[in-house]
């Protein structure tokens, strides 16, 4: 017997909710199908049938529909698992990003720090090295001992019947000329101040714009060619010779820096160039000396 019989049967058009619904079908039509009721024995057993098929088909969508809550619950129960295992992963992943920023930004800051400590080192540290030397200052003439290959050079003086040398640090300018702090070239040989402390000589500063008589005429041969090319003068011209001294007399090493360099951009050389050359030939004490030079009144 199929489940649409035993309903057509029992004169019911969809499966009954419950065994109740069954129960009252069977009343309706046991009455009409009973032999005692005018009915006949083969329908009252068919009658039997499909009650019986009836509550079998009941009683296994009962258990299916119990069979699907408890598959639901355990799939809500495992989903919520699986929601609360990816909640705390979320949590920990969260947790190991604010430790990882907290200790990159902890790193940052140091690195921060010890750069801006070792700028300020840097900015103070010539100062400091000022105070000590004017604290016991002493002065004697330095040569230079050696030009380095590597944009240094070496100085040496004596003090006390004891030799000192120091290695400097240099600009690198036009890729062949390295010049201290006035902006000359570094000469092998040439003599320069060297200011010291007289009890730590380890404390010194070079000054380079003032220099003795030698290493003054051995710069005049670095400075007389682009010296008479800016005046157009002749090398061997005596004019030339008075605008030399007359200038570093006036500004010192530093000035004749800016005529030994007056052909070079601000490119090149940034402190000493065309500009500054310029500057200090429109001056007003320039051309007092200039027009002295040359017996201008």
């Amino acid at each position: 017997m199929k489940i649409t019989e035993a309903l057509r049967i029992l004169e019911l058009d969809t499966l009954p909710q419950n065994e109740q619904e069954v129960s009252v079908a069977y009343k309706r039509l046991a009455k009409k199908c009973h032999p005692d009721s005018g009915g006949s024995e083969a329908a009252f057993q068919e009658l039997g049938s499909a009650v019986e098929y009836v509550l079998r088909a009941l009683a296994l969508v009962d258990a299916t529909v119990l069979q699907n809550k408890h598959r639901s619950k355990e799939a809500d129960a495992l989903a919520e698992k699986r929601a609360k295992m990816r909640a705390d992963m979320l949590k920990r992943r969260a947790e190991e990003d604010r430790k990882r920023n907290i200790q990159a930004t902890w790193g940052i800051s140091i690195i921060l720090v010890m750069i801006l400590l070792f700028g300020i080192g840097m900015l103070l540290q010539p100062r400091f090295n000022h105070w000590m030397v004017e604290r016991d200052r002493m002065e004697r003439m330095a040569t230079v001992l050696n030009i380095g290959p590597d944009r240094n050079f070496t100085i040496g003086w004596s003090y006390q019947g004891k030799e000192y040398s120091e290695d400097l640090n240099a600009r690198f300018i036009d890729g062949r000329w390295l010049t201290g702090p006035a902006g000359m070239p570094m000469i092998k040989g040439g003599k320069y101040i060297v200011s010291f402390n007289g009890r730590n000589p380890n404390y010194f500063e070079l000054k380079d714009k003032y220099i003795d008589p030698e290493t003054a005429e051995r710069y005049f041969s670095l400075v007389k060619y682009p010296l008479s090319v800016a005046f157009d003068l002749s090398e061997n011209d005596p004019d030339l010779v008075c605008i030399y001294w007359s200038v570093l007399d006036e500004y010192g090493v530093d000035g004749i820096a800016h005529l030994f360099f007056s052909g070079l951009p601000v490119r090149k050389n940034w402190k000493h160039n065309e500009r500054s050359f310029g500057a200090l030939q429109r001056s007003e004490s320039f051309q007092k000396l200039y027009r002295s030079c040359l017996g201008i009144e």
